[in-house]
């Protein structure tokens, strides 16, 4: 491995096998266990909200729960700690179903969140964002706002096109968490379409994981 290649992980906070586990099957329980190992002689505020992040996605959320309880967030918490951390609590309580608990939070921290997402380092993570954000709304009958967000979802994955895929899923999302069925049973006959058609993969997992979102949002 390359001595740039060795630094970049290192920032990353993964090494080579991670890297190539991750490369293989994304995230899974090997890559949790493995990245707990891996930090396991001192856990960073950013090391427990990756691994939150990877049990969200795994559905574990107890287990995302203890790692979010590890992040303490106060007046003098890191901006990019309180960021993230935020974003993965909203994708927490969307995932189990709260959308009061989600609102709540969203609406206490929605002029920070707004900020931080927009400004020119995290952009690249606004997508998640906005797609928290229009769902968590969605949940909660606030169309109208949900909408905007979804806007600016859009705009944002316009920039990149390995992300044109997300807006697709979170109109889905949206649409059937404010329990309009028949619109959700069209747009996720046509998302299904487009993840199917969709060439801009980075890895062979992606597609199936793709799928997969779009069956959890249509039950």
């Amino acid at each position: 491995m390359g001595l740039m290649k060795k630094i970049m992980y290192k920032l990353a906070g993964i090494n080579e096998e991670l890297e190539l586990l991750y490369q293989e099957r994304g995230f899974c329980e090997e890559y949790a266990e493995k990245y707990k190992a891996l930090h396991s002689k001192k856990m960073s505020p950013m090391d427990y909200l990756t691994l939150a992040d990877i049990y969200i996605s795994l559905k574990k959320y107890s287990d995302a729960e203890e790692m979010l309880s590890h992040v303490n967030i106060g007046f003098s918490t890191d901006n990019t700690v309180k960021g993230v951390y935020l974003l993965q609590r909203l994708n927490l309580y969307i995932a189990e179903g709260k959308g009061q608990e989600a609102l709540d939070i969203f609406v206490r921290e929605q002029k920070f969140l707004d900020i931080f997402f927009s400004a020119p380092a995290y952009k690249r993570m606004g997508v998640a964002y906005y797609d928290a954000a229009a769902v968590t709304l969605a949940m909660n009958g606030k169309l109208e706002a949900a909408g905007r967000y979804y806007q600016l979802e859009k705009q944002s994955a316009e920039a990149n096109n390995k992300a044109k895929l997300y807006p697709v899923l979170t109109n889905v999302h949206m649409l059937k968490a404010a329990g309009n069925d028949d619109m959700a049973e069209k747009a996720a006959a046509k998302a299904r379409e487009d993840i199917m058609n969709f060439t801009g993969y980075s890895y062979p997992w992606q597609k199936e994981q793709f799928l997969n979102m779009l069956g959890d949002y249509m039950k």
